[in-house]
């Protein structure tokens, strides 16, 4: 299998991601582990994940970005089984790359008909996070987050978004948004573990759905 017309974007920290070129020679690595000399490979610092990488990647290539990006973890099996992900990989729509079965695996979960991963609301991790790293979030919750950024947010009482931030994304809907959003969201993540980068990854289905009006600034 060979996808030559979409481009990946794949955050590592010392996972194998040699299977990429099972799929595409057109990638760009975000390395945050040992550093890696080689042409495909972005060494940079281990500040939040993919979910930093994400729009890093967009502000970066704003003005030129692939006609459809593929938003990966280097490991991204958890999320997505084999199967599910070589049926997917094709699309050229928005699409997350999930595959958690129909049924919820406890009371905080919930699923789409189809199968799509759903979260209570409830902002349960941002304690949690800010007690573990000894640091604070500048945002309350979710809510307050996609109030800050969206004048027509209104709050789901379930989150809908694939868990470690897997997308296909057509370039369309992420200039959706302008640079200065992507960057300020980029901005709003400074720390290994940043509390607002838990936020974030839930945001994303949002974001890249564009269903969200952007509050002018």
């Amino acid at each position: 299998m060979s996808i030559t017309d979409s481009f990946f974007v794949v955050t590592s920290y010392n996972e194998d991601y040699s299977w990429i070129k099972e799929y595409t020679n057109n990638y760009i690595i975000y390395n945050k582990g040992n550093p890696i000399e080689d042409d495909h490979v972005l060494n940079v610092k281990n500040i939040s994940g993919n979910i930093k990488d994400i729009p890093e990647f967009i502000i970066a290539n704003y003005d030129n970005l692939p006609d459809t990006i593929v938003f990966l973890q280097a490991n991204p099996w958890d999320h997505c089984n084999r199967m599910a992900f070589n049926s997917l990989i094709n699309n050229k729509t928005f699409t997350p790359l999930e595959s958690y079965g129909l049924n919820p695996t406890n009371a905080y979960e919930g699923r789409t008909l189809e199968g799509g991963f759903l979260e209570k609301n409830n902002d349960w991790y941002i304690s949690i996070i800010n007690k573990q790293q000894n640091q604070t979030c500048k945002y309350l919750g979710f809510d307050d987050f996609m109030n800050h950024y969206f004048e027509n947010y209104a709050r789901v009482e379930m989150i809908r978004f694939a868990p470690g931030a897997c997308y296909i994304v057509p370039k369309e809907n992420i200039l959706y948004y302008p640079a200065e959003f992507w960057q300020s969201i980029s901005d709003d993540m400074q720390t290994k573990f940043s509390t607002e980068s838990f936020i974030i990854e839930r945001a994303l289905w949002y974001i890249f759905s564009n269903i969200y009006k952007l509050k002018e600034r």
